[in-house]
């Protein structure tokens, strides 16, 4: 209470509250985050007071609660979680705080702090153990045992709770045997093994065979564990058959055959498999087992088998095979884009040019990667079908004070919290409004902003929005030094992270270009780039693309000047690149030509990255007004 009182008698005695300009507000708003990072709160406080109408007083206001939490403290931030509803903070500080609460097991004030049951995993396990230390046992049992039943392991503050219900038996022999199914089924040996030790009797013996033919499926031939429905283990069999196949596709298929004569499987089940079975043997590049394969695609009717079918058939050159398949396709399927092209190579093949022409010129007026490989081998100008986002002039009144706060993160640069701000902003509205906010975001310079609004909005023909020319200078610098195009550095950069500086991948990629920080390491000792220290600076962007480019040159002179291999090897490491070169068992002596190998590179995610990056090169081409190349005359030419 002394702390308010102190902050309203100096907001009476300041008489320039109100009349503050925006470069004075931030420059008081950025005294009191000094003060607060050398835990001066209540000075803080007092120039936080002077900026009440400042759009970021709130985020000092919850970094002030969120440092001083107490079990008082519940009142003070529920009322600043009503208040700032709005901004995605207020959930972070729900969160803290909760957390804060369980830690000291304020189990009373968790639920009056939050009284429903959370989302969070482990979230709800400490709810669970606040409703046990408050009597409320029966009442949450139907919600925990939901929550037991899952293949995967829990986190560490549910063993507590699950503990509880071990010992009093609500947790059965019955419930543990139906988590070691599902632990089974998502292979999580670890999970398996303590729930074996949860077991008793007759199940124990029986998990433990189990979980043994789960370690060397090969014994599964032999197994006395499925010889008929009945048997308690029966329903184990569709995932020991998916190993087995994994390690031994012929194998697999035999026991399938086997069980599928002398234990039926049920329809869907026979289904699923075979669906597997299928893929497996293409990947294997199982040449014996084509003939079953062939006969049950036919059976099974799934597209997306059909279409790794029609793959397999290119990457061997089996152009017979390549129309046979595409004609088994749906006729909506068959219009695509990717393959009306590959019915043009059909019929180039066969000679039949005229044919072949007529077919490229349905698609070569799209802005995609067949459809600008259609107007290369036609001789056609690339179609860009842009269509510019002009600013209509009262469209953004009425989200002007979020725009303002954005404005405000932005200056500051808490940029994690400007992205999930801005993806708030985006959320409910129309794609007319979505449009001019990215507008918006790319006269502000905002790119990866920019970008996410025509992402959101679905306009894929609004060029200047979806392809920001990005910090003009630093591109141009590295691709002079490296004697790059521009446009080939930003079509990587807007694939890796849609110029977001600070993005970050699950694996710790990082910065525009997505640098692992082992390349990053290995790039800067060749290039003698001595500034170049951690990890950290990959968020730099000058440090990021210089070393981004410095990577790509490096491929490329590895690959003769091949952007096709050096573009895949970029995202999937020259070593595999390599292996896919490389791996030509079964193909007959004519190497693959160009779009065979892109189209039948292993890797989905690496197949669409080469695909973006060269189309997204011939946008930026346009952009920046530079003669339009699609291909070479080096990857034209090369051999496969």
């Amino acid at each position: 209470m002394k702390r308010y009182l102190f902050i309203i008698f100096s907001i009476l005695f300041a008489s320039n509250v109100f009349s503050l300009s925006l470069n004075q507000q931030r420059a008081v708003y950025s005294e009191a985050q000094l003060l607060q990072s050398q835990n001066r709160w209540n000075e803080a406080d007092v120039k936080l007071a002077s900026i009440p109408v400042y759009p970021l007083t709130y985020f000092l206001t919850y970094q002030h609660l969120k440092e001083n939490f107490s079990q008082q403290s519940l009142t003070e931030i529920d009322t600043f979680i009503i208040k700032n509803k709005r901004y995605k903070i207020s959930d972070d500080l729900q969160r803290e705080y909760l957390y804060y609460l369980a830690g000291k097991q304020y189990w009373s004030d968790f639920l009056i702090f939050y009284p429903q049951l959370p989302r969070s995993s482990r979230l709800k396990c400490f709810y669970f153990q606040a409703k046990m230390a408050t009597g409320k046992e029966k009442e949450i049992w139907p919600e925990v045992e939901k929550f037991w039943l899952s293949g995967y392991s829990r986190p560490n503050s549910c063993d507590v709770t699950f503990n509880t219900y071990l010992k009093n038996k609500k947790i059965s022999q019955k419930l543990i045997w139906q988590r070691f199914e599902l632990a089974y089924n998502s292979n999580q040996k670890a999970l398996m093994n303590h729930l074996i030790n949860l077991m008793k009797g007759g199940n124990k013996l029986l998990a433990k065979q189990l979980a043994t033919l789960n370690h060397t499926p090969k014994k599964l031939a032999k197994s006395k564990l499925f010889q008929h429905r009945d048997q308690v283990s029966y329903s184990f069999l569709k995932p020991t058959l998916k190993r087995l196949a994994r390690e031994d596709i012929q194998l697999g298929l035999q026991v399938f055959h086997f069980y599928e004569q002398n234990v039926p499987f049920s329809f869907n089940d026979e289904i699923y498999l075979k669906k597997y079975f299928s893929s497996r043997i293409l990947i294997k590049n199982e040449q014996s087992l084509l003939p079953w394969l062939d006969e049950t695609l036919l059976f099974l009717g799934d597209i997306k088998l059909i279409e790794q079918r029609i793959r397999y058939a290119i990457k061997y050159n089996n152009w017979v095979d390549i129309a046979r398949w595409i004609d088994v396709l749906p006729v909506e399927e068959a219009q695509k884009t990717t393959w009306i092209y590959w019915q043009a190579r059909v019929l180039e093949n066969k000679k039949q040019f005229k044919e072949a022409d007529k077919l490229y010129q349905q698609i070569a007026n799209k802005r995609k990667y067949y459809g600008f490989l259609a107007a290369q081998k036609l001789g056609l100008s690339y179609q860009l079908n842009a269509r510019i986002v002009e600013p209509k002039v009262t469209s953004l009144r009425y989200v002007q004070a979020q725009l303002e706060h954005i404005e405000e993160l932005s200056f500051h640069q808490y940029t994690s919290l400007r992205k999930r701000e801005w993806e708030r902003l985006l959320k409910g509205r129309d794609s007319d409004m979505q449009r001019q906010l990215g507008l918006y975001a790319f006269d502000k310079g905002w790119a990866h902003l920019s970008v996410v609004a025509s992402i959101r909005s679905k306009s894929w023909d609004a060029l200047n929005i979806r392809f920001p020319e990005v910090k003009p200078a630093l591109f141009l610098e590295n691709a002079k030094r490296y004697q790059l195009p521009r446009s080939y550095i930003y079509a990587i950069t807007r694939q890796e992270s849609s110029f977001d500086q600070f993005a970050n991948s699950p694996v710790g990629a990082t910065g525009y270009m997505q640098l692992m920080p082992a390349t990053a390491k290995e790039t800067a000792r060749k290039i003698g780039l001595k500034s170049y220290k951690r990890k950290a600076q990959l968020t730099e962007g000058k440090i990021n693309v210089q070393l981004g480019s410095a990577y790509f040159n490096s491929l490329l002179k590895r690959y003769g000047g091949n952007r096709i291999l050096a573009t895949a090897a970029y995202n999937a490491g020259p070593h595999r690149v390599d292996r896919w070169k490389q791996n030509k068992k079964g193909r007959d002596n004519k190497a693959l030509s160009m779009d065979s190998w892109v189209e039948t590179i292993p890797y989905k995610e690496t197949r669409r990255y080469v695909k973006n990056v060269l189309a997204y090169n011939v946008i930026y081409q346009h952009i920046l007004k530079k003669p339009m190349e699609f291909f070479n005359a080096i990857e034209l030419n090369a051999h496969y």
